[in-house]
């Protein structure tokens, strides 16, 4: 297991319940305070929008297991892998959420079994409500926080930055729901996991609520 030190932070930490602007604007967005805690980044794209939180178990580091030939024959190839992976996962998202959370189930091949019903929960926040989204998100800034390789899993997490400056949501009378509030920037950790050489699956996905990198 290798693990590289990511961004100078005073306080670490993920995003929770209360973090940011959730509990101020639950009272104007219905119910977003109560949704489940674990969702998907860009399935909740345009909650992020609204909102700036994200909420997510912690990424756990698990204990290692006997080593076995690495998919990544490097940090940099790793990296190169989560940026192409991220960047599909992404572009689907966008899709989904500008079309008001409709058929979410096109985001699966993006990401793992077990962080897909999160992602499906996020969509629904979209289609429940009559929710769309306008523009897309991007993501710079991407580094490798850890990267680990054994008999058992290839886990790649990286530190990354969310930008949704370009992202307008509206409601079904086509009225801009989003606050003026709203920070346009929101740096977040991102763990995949990979399934075959070189293809790599959104995994988990958190606020960084330590200091802000981006």
């Amino acid at each position: 297991m290798h693990r590289q030190g990511g961004p100078q932070v005073a306080t670490a930490g993920r995003g929770n319940a209360s973090c940011g602007y959730l509990g101020i604007q639950s009272r104007r967005l219905d119910t977003v305070g109560a949704m489940r805690t674990v969702v998907g980044a860009f399935a909740l794209v345009g909650l992020l929008a609204l909102t700036g939180c994200i909420d997510s178990h912690p990424i756990p580091t698990l204990p290692p297991t006997p080593s076995a030939t690495p998919i990544f024959a490097s940090d940099e190839d790793a990296l190169a892998a989560a940026e192409d992976a991220y960047r599909a996962y992404q572009e689907a998202s966008t899709l989904i959420v500008n079309e008001g959370g409709v058929d979410p189930e096109r985001i699966a091949p993006y990401v793992t079994e077990a962080h897909l019903e999160g992602e499906l929960e996020g969509f629904g926040f979209y289609s429940d409500r009559g929710y769309r989204s306008e523009g897309a998100a991007s993501f710079d800034s991407m580094s490798i926080q850890q990267l680990q390789q054994d008999a058992n899993l290839t886990l790649v997490v990286v530190y990354l930055c969310v930008d949704v400056t370009n992202v307008r949501v509206f409601d079904q009378s086509d009225v801009d729901v989003t606050p003026a509030s709203r920070p346009d920037r929101v740096p977040l950790e991102v763990s995949f996991e990979a399934t075959r050489p070189g293809h790599l699956l959104v995994s988990e996905s958190s606020q960084w609520s330590g200091t802000d990198f981006c």
